[in-house]
């Protein structure tokens, strides 16, 4: 079984860290758009502005701590694998 494909299987179709990350981008992307949009917005647009920005901020921070929490999961999987692969070949050297 490949590194991915144990990974994934172990993630059981949730995101890997790298899709996680990708849609942190995105979002961080919208904010930056959204700081520009703010600035030249009416003061009656602003508030409705500043909320979504807020929502937005909420949702990169949960973001980047399932992306953290995801990439420890996929370094322990790496990991376990490599040491069943160095086991594997340990008991070869004793036959």
């Amino acid at each position: 079984m490949s590194e991915e494909h144990a990974i994934r299987e172990f993630l059981q179709g949730r995101p890997t860290s790298q899709e996680l990350r990708q849609w942190r981008e995105t979002l961080e992307q919208r904010v930056r758009a959204l700081r520009a949009e703010m600035a030249q917005a009416e003061p009656e647009a602003r508030e409705a502005l500043a909320r979504r920005l807020a929502q937005l901020k909420k949702g990169i921070a949960g973001l980047r701590e399932e992306e953290e929490i995801t990439r420890f999961v996929e370094d322990s999987v790496r990991v376990t694998l490599a040491m069943g692969a160095a086991a594997d070949l340990s008991g070869e050297d004793l036959e």
